[in-house]
């Protein structure tokens, strides 16, 4: 159990900042004798003291420091609960992002620096995983937002369609795989790179080549979007990957999409967070990264609408 108070830390923060016990008093609007004894209580419920003492001045020691940066950032963020709890808005305060990996190499850096652009004093805590890790994640409170990959529908999340990623076998153009078009025979030979069965594309390979009639592909999978498509372009092997992320490999040449009977349906990007909390920084990083999205012209315009 801790045994110091916010008022103990508050003194620290004013010492530290004014130069003196007096200043800070008069600052709190407390009496010097209730600023020196905060400080007395709180140093001795850390085991250290804080100040060099001369005259009327307070110098930190090296412990006091420390503990004023510490001091500083929890006072930074109980400040941004109060502003974040009385608005309901995370303008001025931390808006926690989740983004699956196709998102994030393909357009995140853009859509983050749009939103500081707009946005200076919004601070953003960013989790890149899977989307059925960030799905958890919504349901538990730990982000505010995240940007998915077929996420599903969860219980008390609100889903916001944004675009469609289109989906293909894609290998390297330099690798000796001579094939006219992916299929599970032509396949059979050839080193499969996926992501694991926790992904999407996982899922979508599996479903591809049951309805192909190739029963169970062999294949070798990595947990990371961006080193597998490294894996591809390098030439190591072939996998199923959305487009958006070796957009500049395909332009550039070094980097080929196969034909196959039966198209990957595409993946659909959607915005999620909670019903209860959409704000107007949720809206505004959301209608920026549609933009962004359709402004890269490597994902497509929704088909059709998906509605919760």
């Amino acid at each position: 159990m801790r045994h110091y108070s916010l008022a103990q830390i508050e003194a620290l923060a004013a010492i530290a900042r004014l130069g003196s016990f007096q200043a800070a008093a008069a600052h709190i609007n407390v009496t010097q004798p209730t600023i020196s004894l905060r400080i007395r209580d709180l140093e001795e419920a850390l085991g250290k003291t804080f100040f060099e003492r001369d005259g009327r001045s307070a110098k930190l020691n090296a412990d006091g420091v420390v503990a004023t940066q510490y001091a500083e950032q929890l006072l930074r963020l109980l400040d941004e609960m109060e502003t974040r709890l009385r608005t309901n808005d995370p303008l001025q305060g931390t808006l926690r992002v989740g983004s699956s990996e196709t998102i994030a190499i393909a357009v995140l850096p853009q859509i983050i620096s749009f939103f500081g652009e707009r946005y200076p004093r919004v601070k953003i805590e960013l989790t890149v995983s899977n989307s059925y890790v960030l799905s958890e994640e919504l349901a538990t409170n730990k982000l505010d937002v995240a940007f998915l990959a077929d996420p599903g529908y969860p219980p008390h999340i609100h889903i916001e369609p944004l675009a469609t990623a289109p989906v293909a076998w894609m290998g390297s153009r330099t690798a000796s795989i001579q094939i006219s078009i992916a299929q599970p025979e032509t396949l059979a030979d050839i080193t499969i790179l996926c992501m694991p069965k926790t992904s999407p594309l996982h899922e979508m390979m599996l479903d591809w080549w049951a309805k192909e009639g190739g029963g169970e592909p062999t294949s070798s999978t990595c947990n990371s979007l961006a080193m597998l498509a490294r894996l591809v372009s390098g030439g190591v092997g072939i996998g199923v990957l959305p487009t958006c992320i070796l957009r500049d490999e395909i332009q550039k040449g070094l980097v080929v999409s196969y034909k196959q009977r039966t198209p990957f349906a595409p993946l659909h990007i959607c915005a999620a967070y909670p019903k209860a909390t959409r704000s107007e920084g949720i809206a505004a990083l959301v209608s920026i990264a549609r933009s962004v999205m359709l402004e890269s012209r490597c994902f497509m315009p929704l088909d059709s609408e998906i509605t919760t």
